[in-house]
């Protein structure tokens, strides 16, 4: 059961505010059983990721859990809030999560993007977790989907792998390809 959403804003809230108190280079990791990676920087608030839709292109703040992670790289994560999820992504490919974080709690800050992903990005998206030949197979159409394009994150617990280091990019990511959708599917 989850707690209500005033006491995860008060807890949020704790948390920026032990953060706030710290010198201007702490960062989360100082924090016993949290992690961050990229750009995380403490944050007041954060929104529902059902309202994220409506927020495209505002810089914001969301928390969840954890639901899925880029099993090849750690390039992107899935986070769950009650029955809502959005795919994360890291601004730029510029910095990875640890591949075992699934199940953590998280805080991320970055901006809302209204997307639509071709069949073969969204086939990508399914290898990448994992999915199975079927399941791959099985996606014939594109979606439209929100997309939160984060700046950092902050993950919860020890035992963490260290991200994954990629090598300078070969070249863009399929994910970042304009997709080639046809008005009339």
């Amino acid at each position: 059961m989850r707690p209500p959403s005033s006491i995860r804003t008060a807890v949020t809230l704790a948390i920026a505010a032990m953060l706030t108190a710290c010198a201007p280079n702490d960062r989360l990791e100082t924090l016993e059983g949290w992690q961050s990676y990229g750009d995380a920087v403490p944050v007041e608030s954060t929104v529902h990721i059902a309202a994220l839709g409506a927020m495209n292109g505002e810089s914001t703040a969301i928390e969840g859990w954890v639901e899925g992670v880029c099993m090849k790289k750690g390039c992107w994560m899935k986070v769950r809030e009650g029955e809502d999820e959005v795919l994360v992504r890291f601004r730029d490919y510029g910095f990875f999560v640890p591949r075992n974080a699934r199940g953590r709690r998280t805080v991320i800050e970055g901006v809302p993007q209204v997307r639509v992903f071709d069949v073969e990005q969204r086939r990508h998206l399914a290898s990448d977790a994992g999915a199975t030949e079927a399941e791959i197979a099985a996606i014939t159409e594109p979606e439209t989907q929100v997309v939160f394009m984060a700046d950092g994150v902050w993950i919860q617990g020890g035992g963490l792998d260290e991200p994954y280091a990629p090598p300078a990019p070969e070249g863009p990511c399929p994910l970042d390809k304009e997709p080639n959708v046809s008005e009339d599917r």
